[in-house]
């Protein structure tokens, strides 16, 4: 079952191959970090594809976790065509059996004949052609063409690479023109596939002979589903059957245009190469051509291939995958060849569109101004935690400068930002507050505690027995309480102490509020008697037991009852005052 749905309320531009579902986006910056050209803008928080920036390779689709990044749908048009012309064909990307692998590849084109279409053929068929031209027209240092994405990185980022492509079409555009050329001009084209950047590569004015819509896997199980169409229930069926190499049904894995033209890649050849994944796409553009050893390069923009796509249902893992597709192809019947092939225009031409991220150069003015305001002036502020989706933070100014990212995106810096908005509202707290660590040592108190219990910083370290009772603290420390609340007495004056224990930091937090200023009623100081006779009782229980196991501790013991006593007689010696009357 496909998890792919139909946004009824897509953005303005139609032409955008990849946009963004607002409502799903969640600031989250994964899609910033995937992106190999950095073409998304953060704006208030949400994320947004510049498609004149895009190169349409799907990386954030893939990577996006909450469904925001989505590929536009051509799911209607091809609907259309179907419904309205005569003759459509559909071409089947050879990636098809890691999706519909085993017993469903032979009914796969029994249920596209329910969907109306009238020739069902493999992509592999263009791709065999494919190979046989691009390696005839390869010389040193040529990078082959069969990814519309590695040929869109070329044009934007890397044009002065431009001539090391082997000028020849996609297996897609061959293909197509084949079908084209076999059943008539008038015969419709739809192609389905895992890629976003064929959308855009069927667009381009030199192909738009050869395929007429392009929709995804996705959007081929959405449409069977939405037919009621289950495989189980079609007559197995075969694909329009045309000779061909049948290792062109390798094409979507890495190195599988290499073994369709029968050269050997294990890795260890220094003439061919073929490498997968935007990371090593980029680093062989970073090369000078004049230290390449190879003779031609395979590149795929997606990791591991295209049976990795940003359109491939994420119900099997990239090996299982590729397991279903070598099987596959292990299955397919040698056919004799059928007669001279069709000819078709194989070639093309690539121009150079580089791209401007902004009209003007940016200055370290403009990039220190960024740093100071989020508080990396100092180069060891500098973390280049990459969390914002730039590898440095210096990356992140520059694109701040240009409008692609907003200074929030940095977490450290509001993490900051939040601290200090909690530690100005305990500073300018009317009630005294104290950390204290695991042992009950003072870590930490804002200005009110220690204008309350006439202490300064010096006492930090220091245990809180050293200012105020500390039993609240160690019953909550023995783990037997999570709070404790009671009212006590000291220094001429009374205060409510509130105590909580913060597990997971190991801390305790005291909240004190002086309360000698406030009127009483019977009810109150009777519930404050009770809890001073309590604690009191509790005291001298505890105080006998210890007397008549130690008996050699008493006498420091009955120093500590003495005390505790004097201090019982200090609170309640004046009642009235007690009642909040003046003292």
């Amino acid at each position: 079952m496909s998890n792919f749905r139909i946004t009824p309320h897509a953005p303005e531009n139609v032409y955008d191959t990849i946009y963004t579902v607002a409502a799903n986006c969640v600031d989250c910056y994964s899609c910033v970090r995937a992106c190999p050209v950095k073409a998304i803008r953060i704006t208030g928080g949400q994320a947004y594809v510049m498609d004149h920036l895009c190169i349409k390779c799907g990386t954030c689709v893939r990577e996006c976790a909450q469904g925001a990044k989505t590929i536009r749908s051509s799911l209607e048009n091809a609907r259309r065509l179907v419904a309205q012309r005569e003759a459509v064909a559909i071409s089947v990307a050879p990636s098809f059996a890691a999706i519909f692998g085993g017993w469903r590849a032979r009914r796969l084109p029994a249920a596209l004949r329910m969907l109306g279409f009238k020739y069902i053929a493999e992509t592999a068929e263009g791709a065999a052609h494919v190979a046989e031209e691009s390696l005839a027209k390869s010389k040193s240092g040529s990078v082959c063409t069969a990814c519309p994405a590695v040929v869109s990185y070329v044009e934007m980022y890397r044009p002065q690479y431009l001539d090391k492509l082997i000028p020849v079409v996609s297996p897609m555009i061959a293909h197509g023109r084949l079908l084209k050329a076999r059943y008539g001009e008038q015969t419709a084209v739809v192609f389905v596939g895992p890629c976003a950047a064929k959308k855009y590569e069927a667009r381009r004015p030199e192909n738009q002979d050869a395929i007429d819509e392009v929709i995804t896997f996705d959007e081929l199980l959405y449409w069977l589903e939405n037919e009621g169409i289950d495989l189980a229930s079609c007559g197995e069926s075969d694909f329009e059957w045309v000779s061909y190499n049948p290792y062109a049904k390798l094409f979507p894995l890495q190195g599988g245009m290499l073994k369709t033209g029968d050269i050997a890649c294990d890795g260890t050849q220094e003439a061919v190469l073929h490498l997968s994944g935007a990371e090593e796409v980029k680093n062989l553009f970073e090369v000078a051509p004049r230290e390449w050893r190879f003779k031609i390069v395979e590149p795929l923009f997606c990791s591991g291939g295209c049976i990795n796509g940003p359109a491939m249902p994420r119900d099997r893992n990239i090996f299982e995958r590729r397991n279903a597709l070598l099987e596959y192809m292990r299955s397919q019947p040698q056919l004799p060849a059928d007669g001279d092939p069709l000819q078709v225009q194989m070639h093309t031409d690539f121009h150079a569109q580089p791209v401007q991220h902004h009209p003007e150069k940016v200055s370290e003015d403009q990039i220190d101004q960024i740093l100071q305001s989020t508080g990396k002036a100092n180069p060891e502020a500098q973390l280049n935690c990459g969390a914002c989706g730039y590898r440095t933070c210096k990356e992140n100014a520059i694109a701040v400068v240009r409008g692609m990212a907003e200074p929030q995106m940095c977490i450290p810096y509001m993490r900051r930002l939040a601290e200090q908005r909690s530690d100005k509202v305990i500073e300018t707290s009317p009630s005294g507050v104290v950390v204290l660590d695991s042992e009950l040592n003072i870590i930490n108190m804002n200005p009110a505690f220690m204008k309350m219990f006439m202490c300064n910083n010096s006492v930090l370290g220091r245990r809180i027995s050293y200012l105020v009772n500390a039993d609240g603290y160690e019953l909550l420390r023995s783990g037997s309480e999570e709070g404790f609340e009671t009212v006590r007495a000291k220094y001429g004056i009374r205060y409510h102490e509130v105590l909580h224990a913060l597990r997971e930091e190991q801390q305790y937090v005291g909240t004190y509020t002086d309360i000698s200023r406030l009127k009483f009623d019977s009810r109150q100081i009777d519930l404050v008697k009770r809890q001073t006779m309590e604690q009191a009782k509790d005291l001298l229980d505890q105080q006998i037991a210890f007397s008549q196991e130690m008996a050699h501790y008493l006498g420091r013991s009955t120093a500590q009852n003495e005390e505790f006593v004097r201090r019982l007689i200090a609170l309640f010696s004046d009642e009235d005052t007690f009642r909040g009357e003046p003292q």
